[in-house]
């Protein structure tokens, strides 16, 4: 399936506390909407579309640090159809519901800016520090072996007609 992108305005109130939720395998999961506005506004042709969006893992955890509600957001997403039983008339019906999977995202920048702060990846220490003061700071790196220069390549002979 093709990811797609959209940008609209997220009208959910995103939160790291309050949203994020975790899978039954324990993957942070972030649920949210976005506007997406159709045509001018004010005009008759005005259409607001509420796109609903899940991202999962890291990203899930980063959007919900860096979106807020109301912020104009471009959130790439891949289409994904799920079934959910609900009652309509006392009756139990299964619906095919429709929604996006968030795989990119992050603020909308034709109005704005950003400062991007990079996050380290789970585990990882940041470049400059060591695991502790009671462990030994890693031994230096041993220089690799010197390689042979490579040998030089003949010289392709010289055109001195002027084609042209």
């Amino acid at each position: 399936m093709y990811n797609l992108p959209f940008t609209g305005n997220v009208v959910t109130d995103v939160s790291p506390d309050e949203l994020i939720t975790n899978t039954k395998s324990g993957v942070p999961r972030l649920n949210f909407k976005l506007a997406i506005n159709e045509g001018e506004r004010g005009a008759e042709n005005e259409k607001s579309h509420f796109i609903p969006f899940t991202a999962f893992g890291s990203l899930a955890e980063n959007l919900a640090s860096s979106l807020k509600k109301g912020m104009r957001a471009t959130i790439v997403g891949r289409l994904n159809s799920y079934e959910k039983e609900v009652q309509i008339g006392g009756e139990d019906k299964k619906l095919t519901m429709l929604g996006f999977t968030a795989v990119e995202g992050g603020p909308a920048l034709r109005w704005a800016t950003a400062d991007v702060t990079k996050v380290p990846a789970k585990g990882a220490r940041p470049a400059d520090s060591y695991a502790g003061d009671d462990e030994a700071a890693p031994a230096p790196r041993k220089a690799a072996p010197a390689k042979a220069a490579p040998a030089k390549a003949k010289a392709a002979p010289v055109d001195d007609d002027n084609d042209f």
